[in-house]
């Protein structure tokens, strides 16, 4: 994995521990609640995992194309 590859996958790995601690403070905030806040939360992070997705599957794509010697335009 290169450099592009990885940073992408580590601002996708921030993106989704960042939403699930939000949502911990949320839940803590506020326990009446806790269920649905967790509820939401967990298809939130699933959708910002899913909305990284592509950025990482474009920088893999490039950096796979670096590395096979070929240029990525």
């Amino acid at each position: 994995m290169s450099g592009r590859t990885l940073a992408e996958l580590c601002y996708m790995i921030a993106s989704v521990v960042v939403t699930l601690l939000i949502t911990w403070y949320a839940a803590w905030g506020y326990p009446q609640g806790g269920t649905e806040i967790w509820v939401i939360g967990i298809v939130s992070a699933v959708l910002v995992a899913i909305m990284a997705l592509r950025p990482f599957l474009d920088s893999w794509r490039v950096d796979r194309a670096r590395m096979s010697g070929r240029r990525h335009g």
